[in-house]
Formats: structure tokens, sequence, C-alpha cells
């Protein structure tokens, strides 16, 4: 399996065989939006996980119908990657294999909950670890078309809508899920967070959850919004409440 392109390194200083995430930045699969993956990439990183940000597959103005499956079979190769060894080998990076999680930011959440649930292939691997930053994560009610347009094209059937929204697609495989967002943000509202905690807790998934009062959407790691920013901290508490990180907690966030 040769290095899938689209992806940068964002390596731990950390000593010892360490965990790896995928970051999937957001922007309703259009683009991808910088400042909520460079900047999460570079947190996971410091508190010791070693980054992938990966930059999928997006819709272009020569893309004809729905963009559907390529982002997720994009996505599914990079995690085979890293899950196989072959990162760690063409890398020369300490990974364990054994902590390999998924994190993504508003569509990228989308994109990281899709793989969480398996929707290329349920019998296939999942993720450890999943980490949802103010996802979208509906396509039947959405706050705004723009993802649905993005990933399913114009006029996408109710069918169509329905398998990728990742509430219904909630099962006991699905991994342990931090997943925050914030009450104010009108551009992918909270009920999106809110109905996929649900679909997490109806399926004894185990899933810590956050709504935050303020803060608008795509914050990344929202070191502009006091309260808001401690996410970090907690998200940091949690993946050593999960042991994905087995050291001790640096506060540094």
């Amino acid at each position: 399996m040769s290095t899938p392109d689209g992806i940068t390194l964002r390596p731990t200083s950390r000593s010892g065989s360490r965990p790896a995430v995928i970051v999937l930045p957001g922007g309703g699969y259009e683009e991808h939006g910088r400042p909520s993956s460079e900047p999460m990439a570079e947190w996971f990183a410091s508190i010791g996980v070693h980054a992938v940000l990966f930059r999928y597959p997006l819709r272009t103005p020569a893309t004809v119908g729905p963009l559907h499956p390529a982002p997720i079979d994009a996505t599914r190769a990079v995690f085979t990657w890293l899950r196989s060894g072959q990162a760690a080998e063409d890398t020369g990076l300490l990974i364990d294999t054994g902590r390999i999680g998924v994190v993504g930011s508003s569509a990228g959440g989308h994109l990281a909950a899709c793989l969480a649930n398996g929707i290329d292939d349920p019998t296939l691997d999942r993720p450890d670890f999943c980490v949802l930053n103010y996802p979208v994560i509906t396509m039947e009610h959405p706050t705004r078309e723009r993802p649905v347009a993005g990933l399913l094209g114009d006029a996408p059937s109710w069918r169509e809508r329905r398998a990728l929204s990742m509430e219904t697609r909630v099962d006991a495989r699905t991994p342990p899920t931090f997943v925050w967002t914030t009450a104010d943000d009108r551009v992918t509202r909270a009920t999106n967070t809110l109905a996929y905690a649900d679909a997490l807790v109806r399926n004894e998934v185990p899933v810590e959850v956050h709504v935050f009062p303020h803060g608008r959407h795509g914050l990344g790691t929202a070191v502009r919004e006091p309260h808001t920013s401690q996410w970090t901290r907690l998200c940091e508490n949690w993946l050593h409440h999960q042991r994905v990180l087995t050291d001790e907690v640096s506060r540094a966030s």
C-alpha cells in the first residue's frame, strides 16, 4: 500500500509508541477549512497524538452527480494505511496501531462519523475513538443545504439523504465519541450534536457531549472564546479516560 495522497503529517514530539488520529477539515464538501484543521492537528500533536491532516476529495465544477462515496473511500484508505502499520514503515514514526482515531469538524465531522459508523461496509474495521467538533450529522433536516449538495448533488432522494444521516447509522460497533458544539451556532445547529449523542446513548456507545453557550461556527481550538476553549482540556481528559493517552495529563491546553 502506497502513502495516500492529500495527507500532511503533524507528528508528536512525545517519545515511545503513540496513538494517531486522522484530522478531517470542514468546508461543506466544497473546500478544506484551514482554521478548523491545521491548529487542530497541531493541538493533537502537542498532547501526544500523531496527527494526519487529510484533505479528502471535494466537489469541483467538474463533478457530475454525487460526490459520495469518494470522501469515505479515500478516508478509509488513510485509516487502513495507519491500522496496517504501513504508515509507521513509510514515515518512521512509532505509531500504536491499536489506538487509531478520527476527528472531524463541521462537514469533516460528518465524514468522521461516516467512518466511525462503517457506512462503506459495517463489517469493516472502525476507529478506536472519534472526536467531533460542531459536526454536520443529519442530511434529512440540515441547517443549511450546502453539505448535502456538496456530497449528494442538487436533488438527492429522501432515501439517499437518510442513508447519509449519521444519527440513523449508529450501532454497537460505533467507537467511543467525544462531541461538542455551541448553542448559538447558526451554520450547523446544536440539534445535530444532540441527535447524534442521543443515538449513541440508545446504542450504549460511550459518549461525552458538551454544548457551550457561545461561539461561531468553525471555531477550531477556540482559543479566542475563553469559556468554549476548555473543550480541548475536556477532550484531553476524555482521551485519558478512554486509555488513548496513558501518560500524565499535560494540562498545557
